[in-house]
């Protein structure tokens, strides 16, 4: 049977072989943190099901998030940890969970060093050298020779664990400047002994690990590095001293490498944002590739299979990692697959997978059942109603969606122009376009679990239960706020002059728009950067758009901006949330509240009985 995706796509789904192991297509799911796992490091179900689900889903290779190897190098307070065979039965279920779903497992070995926190490993920080991260701001303590080569065994005996435990292959985490990568960079290792100075010491760790690895499973058990290309710091990697680090990899007989970027001083370049350009580190993986021969995992932004396809039939990677685009849609190679890309859940680059905002593990507004995969949706509903919402926001879209699927009868009513709420706002900003696809991708699932979507106001005595959207707070008099610019930018247009006063993303949005429109804008934040209530790839995606456009922006900035008597410039402020109101669904502007909006919503309407 000839599948339309894989006529579309030949490249993306033909079998791929990596070492001994076969490939059913060039769809890979990388290593990406969930917190998942119990306090004290076992798999839990909830993770079996994660990456279950993604396997079922069609990734053909699964990379797990970071397993790590000490305790010492714990990087988040619910990490598997592999450093006793107690772990091994757990790990089983993990690699079970992928296998029976279809996809190939590889267990993620890694160590944070310096890249972490005492509070959350228990024990003191260690790296190359005594440098703290910029970050973290804690200063670790330089390894000795000794502890050196013992966490070289600890990184051995990981990957002899996971092979007891079914998994059919190995990463060493050398990237993102965690304690292999760490090792590689001279932003991070100012040794004077073996282990630091030339490259070929800085490699010692890395090569010591990949030939005890060899020597206790064999040349031919697959063996992947995940390297950073470039790390964007003073004296960190760049190209070609990666192309020289993958050459002598190569050499030592490592199967493939994932070309990624960044360390955690440089975290915007890796966990890129809306607005950055999709695929935009694959040139890197390609470079690598073309130099060394070796099978390459490209990865940065990646979500359609169009970019994915060029990339692979273009000879620039072997495999494509979809990380934040297989949390929204664990389906996306299957919908793919068969014809079904309209269908697909699309990644909008919010970033609240990574920074967690209103959740302590993974959490995504476009699929809040990420990680409650096999719990999420509730039983049919004892007692069906006509539940009518107003409104048609994310959260809307997705309480419409569970509760249809439940039984209910539901009606979303927009009695606006179009789709989404306050993200709509969002899809007119200049580089924010993608949003729009995500909003239409809402509708079209909540449709098909039964949803009728109506332009206009809901009629009385056509429901039996009413929800409504609460969306930002009406202006005072002829005050002209944020939301009011990006709802109509061309009411606003006309004006010479423009200052916007706010630090939250709406309103640097707003100061986005109008320049965009050719207005000279002044941004006035009072904090000491703008879109403070936001992930921070969000603030440099937005100082470089406003830059390019002229705009000029004032931080600490006190007191309220004044007009000139001869040319009055347009006063913007920023716009508020109404609050909520009992019967209310929430929606929100910046991600982390909205993804917050939309988890509340889901668990309104997976209680709704009538």
């Amino acid at each position: 049977m000839s599948f339309p995706g894989a006529v579309a796509y030949p490249t993306l789904f033909s079998p791929f072989t990596l070492g001994r192991l076969r490939l059913p297509n060039r769809f890979s799911v990388p290593g990406l943190t969930t917190n998942y796992a119990t306090p004290d490091g076992f798999v839990t179900d909830a993770l079996c099901e994660y990456l279950g689900a993604r396997a079922r889903g069609g990734f053909g290779l699964i990379v797990t998030e970071n397993l790590g190897v000490h305790p010492g190098g714990r990087v988040m307070p619910r990490m598997v940890i592999i450093d006793d065979d107690r772990y091994v039965a757990g790990l089983a279920r993990l690699a079970s969970a992928v296998q029976r779903g279809g996809g190939v497992v590889v267990g993620q070995l890694s160590h944070a060093g310096r890249q972490t926190k005492s509070r959350i490993t228990g024990l003191p920080l260690v790296a190359p050298s005594a440098i703290p991260c910029p970050i973290n701001r804690e200063t670790p303590r330089a390894l000795a020779v000794d502890e050196i080569q013992e966490l070289e065994q600890a990184f051995v005996r990981a990957a002899v664990r996971l092979a007891d435990a079914g998994f059919d292959g190995v990463e060493i985490h050398g990237a993102h400047g965690y304690l292999v990568g760490a090792f590689l960079s001279r932003y991070s290792n100012r040794r004077d002994d073996a282990f630091g100075g030339p490259l070929d010491n800085r490699l010692r760790f890395l090569l010591d690990i990949v030939d005890g690895i060899q020597r206790a499973l064999g040349r031919d058990f697959p063996l992947i590095v995940r390297l950073s290309a470039r790390e964007f710091v003073p004296d960190g990697l760049d190209l070609p001293e990666a192309i020289e680090i993958a050459r002598r990899l190569r050499d030592r007989g490592v199967h493939a490498l994932s070309v990624s970027v960044g360390v955690y001083e440089s975290f915007n370049k890796l966990s890129m944002v809306a607005g950055e350009p999709e695929g935009q580190w694959l040139p890197l993986a390609a470079a690598i590739r073309s130099a060394t021969g070796l099978p390459t995992i490209g990865v940065g932004r990646i979500k359609r299979a169009r970019l994915a396809e060029a990339a692979l039939a273009g000879g620039q990677i072997d495999l494509a990692a979809f990380g934040r685009a297989s949390i929204a849609d664990p389906e996306l190679p299957r919908k793919v697959r068969d014809g079904e890309e309209a269908r697909v859940l699309w990644c909008f680059g919010c970033n609240v997978c990574l920074g967690r905002s209103a959740r302590p593990e993974t959490i995504c507004p476009v699929n809040p059942a990420v990680g409650r995969e096999a719990t999420f949706m509730p039983a049919a509903a004892a007692r069906p109603v006509r539940l009518a919402i107003r409104g048609s926001s994310f959260a809307a879209l997705t309480a419409a969606w569970v509760a249809a699927h439940r039984g209910h009868s539901v009606t979303v009513h927009e009695p606006g122009p179009v789709l989404g709420g306050l993200q709509a706002l969002r899809a007119r900003v200049p580089g924010q376009e993608e949003v729009g696809e995500t909003i239409e991708a809402l509708a079209a699932r909540a449709t098909a679990a039964g949803v009728r979507l109506i332009r206009g106001e809901p009629e009385p005595g056509a429901h039996d239960v009413l929800w409504e959207v609460r969306g930002p707070a009406a202006a005072r008099g002829r005050t002209v706020t944020s939301y009011d610019v990006l709802a109509s930018p061309g009411d606003y247009a006309r004006a010479a002059r423009a200052i916007v006063t706010g630090d939250d993303l709406a309103s640097a949005h707003a100061a986005l728009v109008l320049a965009d429109a050719g207005v000279a804008v002044e941004l006035r934040s009072p904090a000491r950067d703008i879109a403070v209530d936001a992930h921070p790839g969000f603030r440099e995606v937005a100082r470089r758009g406003l830059s390019a456009r002229g705009a000029t922006i004032v931080t600490e900035a006190g007191g309220e901006p004044v007009g000139s008597p001869a040319a009055d410039p347009l006063l913007v402020v920023a716009g508020h949330d109404a609050g909520t109101r009992d019967g209310d669904l929430n929606d929100a502007y910046e991600p982390g509240r909205l993804a917050a909006a939309v988890y509340d919503a889901a668990a309104r309407a997976a209680q709704l009985d009538g």
